[in-house]
């Protein structure tokens, strides 16, 4: 609370001030005046004679103002990128920004003589009476109507800067920042800026200066890759017409290879389709060959099963027949034998009876035994047949 009563009570302080030394002669003005500049070159002594009120606000604002060019210099980017916003200064815009920030403070410092030769006409005019010396009509000529003049050059100065080229609008910004450098000097050396700024400008201005020439290269390579860019454009935009027919041309031969292509693949479907009924075909063709080699196989196999029937038959007729044959040996050997016996009989029944008798004995004998033998030799027979 007790601060704000102090600030208050320097503002009224001050406004007291300033109202007593409005009312004041023109001799105690010019005593509580800040001292002018009578020299065009650089003092860093003089910058102590700013005014002291509000922490310095005029040098404070003018090292404010100098940042833009320092942040925005392409050198500086790697190093200040993260403090820049890239939202709002895109990098590839920043040389752009920079170059449209300069005009501005062009412009700003184009104002100020407007402001200095409406504050010092006045005096200016005062001074110059009746029978002035010739320095005195030379000050109110500066200080008035050539004042008010070159207060709008600079603007139109950093206005068509801006029409040009980004690295050229720099390299223009800047000269038209260090013409009006040199204006200021001269007016400092005609008395008619104060001492604590030139200081100010010459710092000021020289980074400026530098900082936009900084950004004159990579903006040159900008600009010429941007050209390149137009340039391949407008040979693009030349060759429209020929690569729309181009483009046509390939539209129909695409249009073509596709029909072709479908046509193909029509082709292609029907040839599977081929395929696929071939293939069934074979199948069932090998499934019928299948079941025919199965079918012989089992006629085979009844076939051999009948052999082995008609082998088992065959070697059992043998069998029999060797059974019929060894039968009818053994009857024609019990023949051979009765045949034998009979005959000793009848020799022996001849000798006791006779000749005669035996002889009829032995015709009937010979004649049974000749009837029993057909029966005797059928085992041949169906050994023969077997």
């Amino acid at each position: 609370m007790s601060l704000l009563v102090r600030r208050a009570t320097s503002v009224l302080a001050r406004s007291a001030a300033r109202a007593a030394s409005t009312s004041a002669s023109p001799a105690t003005r010019a005593m509580h005046q800040p001292p002018v500049s009578s020299s065009p070159g650089f003092h860093p002594e003089h910058l102590a004679e700013a005014p002291a009120g509000f922490m310095h606000v005029p040098v404070a604002l003018g090292l404010a103002g100098a940042i833009p060019f320092v942040a925005l210099a392409a050198p500086l980017a790697p190093a200040l990128g993260g403090y820049v916003p890239a939202g709002l200064f895109p990098v590839e815009r920043r040389a752009e920004a920079q170059a449209k920030y300069g005009a501005a403070i062009v412009s700003f410092l184009g104002g100020m003589h407007w402001g200095f030769a409406g504050a010092g006409f006045a005096e200016a005019g005062a001074a110059a009476g009746a029978g002035a010396s010739a320095a005195a009509k030379e000050a109110l000529l500066l200080a008035g109507p050539a004042r008010f003049a070159w207060s709008v050059v600079p603007s139109l100065l950093a206005w068509p800067a801006l029409m040009c080229a980004t690295p050229y609008a720099l390299v223009a910004v800047a000269a038209s920042l260090a013409a009006t450098l040199a204006a200021d000097a001269g007016f400092a050396a005609k008395k008619l800026m104060p001492r604590w700024l030139m200081p100010l400008r010459f710092g000021l201005t020289g980074v400026a200066v530098l900082g936009l020439l900084a950004s004159v290269p990579a903006a040159l390579e900008a600009h010429d890759g941007e050209r390149e860019r137009e340039a391949h454009a407008a040979r693009l935009r030349a060759d429209a017409p020929a690569t729309r027919q181009a483009l046509r041309a390939r539209d129909r031969a695409l249009a073509d290879a596709t029909k072709k292509a479908d046509a193909a693949s029509a082709e292609s479907r029907a040839l599977a389709a081929r395929l696929e009924a071939r293939e069934a075909e074979f199948d069932r063709k090998e499934a019928e060959l299948r079941m025919a080699a199965g079918a012989r196989h089992a006629e085979a196999q009844v076939a051999e099963a009948r052999c082995e029937t008609l082998a088992a038959e065959t070697k059992a007729a043998k069998a029999q027949a060797e059974r019929f044959a060894a039968e009818a040996a053994r009857a024609r050997a019990e023949t051979t034998a009765d045949g034998d016996h009979q005959k000793a009989l009848v020799a022996k029944s001849v000798k006791s009876d006779g000749g005669g008798d035996a002889e009829e004995t032995l015709k009937r004998k010979e004649s049974g035994a000749t009837r029993r033998e057909p029966s005797s030799a059928l085992p041949d027979a169906t050994d023969t047949s077997s």
